[in-house]
C-alpha cells in the first residue's frame, strides 16, 4: 500500500470514530426533541406548566419573557429538524470513511450519491437551520431575524463540485478495473 493510501486510511479511522461519536450525540438529541415535544403534546397542564417554567428568559433588564406552549413546540419541531438533517450528513459523512478505513476505494458510485447529498442537505440547513435561529430571537425578544446562511450555501455548492470530482474518479476507476 501507497504512504498516501497508509495516511488516509490511518485518518479514516480517527475520523470515523470522531464521527460515529457526533451521530450517537446527535440522536440523543433527537430524542430530546421528540420527548419534549411529547411533553408538549400529550402531557397534563401541570407538567405543561412546570415545563414551560424552564424556558423563561430573563433579559438583562431583569423582566422574564415567558414563551408560550405553541410558539415552544414550534421550536423543538424545527430542532428536531435540523437534527435530524445533521443526523443524516454525519451518516453519509461517517459511511464514506468507515468504507475507505476498510480498504475500500472512495470512488465509487455510492460515495459520489452520498456526496451529494450531503451538499443537498447542507443546503437545505442553510435555511431551516437559520429558521430556527431566527424562531428562538423572536419568541425571546420578539423581532424576527430570519435570513438565508448564505456560507452554507456556498459550502453545500463547494461539497457538489466535490461530488463530481468523485463521479469523475469513480470513471477513472471503473476504466482502470477495466483495463487490469
Amino acid at each position: 500500500m501507497k504512504p498516501s493510501q497508509e495516511k488516509i486510511r490511518s485518518m479514516s479511522k480517527k475520523i470515523s470514530i470522531v464521527l460515529k461519536l457526533g451521530f450517537i450525540v446527535s440522536i440523543v438529541i433527537v430524542i430530546l426533541s421528540l420527548i419534549a415535544i411529547g411533553i408538549l403534546v400529550f402531557s397534563g397542564e401541570d407538567t405543561k406548566s412546570s415545563f414551560l417554567a424552564v424556558f423563561n428568559v430573563t433579559a438583562n433588564n431583569g423582566t422574564t419573557i415567558s414563551i408560550e406552549i405553541w410558539s415552544l413546540l414550534n421550536m423543538f419541531v424545527f430542532m428536531l429538524i435540523d437534527t435530524i438533517l445533521i443526523s443524516f450528513a454525519i451518516f453519509f459523512v461517517y459511511t464514506v470513511f468507515d468504507e475507505i478505513r476498510k480498504g475500500i476505494t472512495p470512488f465509487t458510485h455510492e460515495n459520489t450519491v452520498r456526496i451529494k447529498k450531503v451538499a443537498v442537505i447542507i443546503a437545505i440547513l442553510s435555511i431551516v437551520g437559520s429558521y430556527s435561529d431566527a424562531l428562538v430571537d423572536y419568541y425571546t425578544i420578539g423581532e424576527l431575524t430570519w435570513q438565508i446562511n448564505i456560507i452554507g450555501v456556498i459550502i453545500a455548492i463547494i461539497i457538489y463540485c466535490i461530488s463530481l470530482i468523485f463521479s469523475y474518479g469513480c470513471d477513472l476507476q471503473r476504466e482502470s478495473d477495466e483495463t487490469l
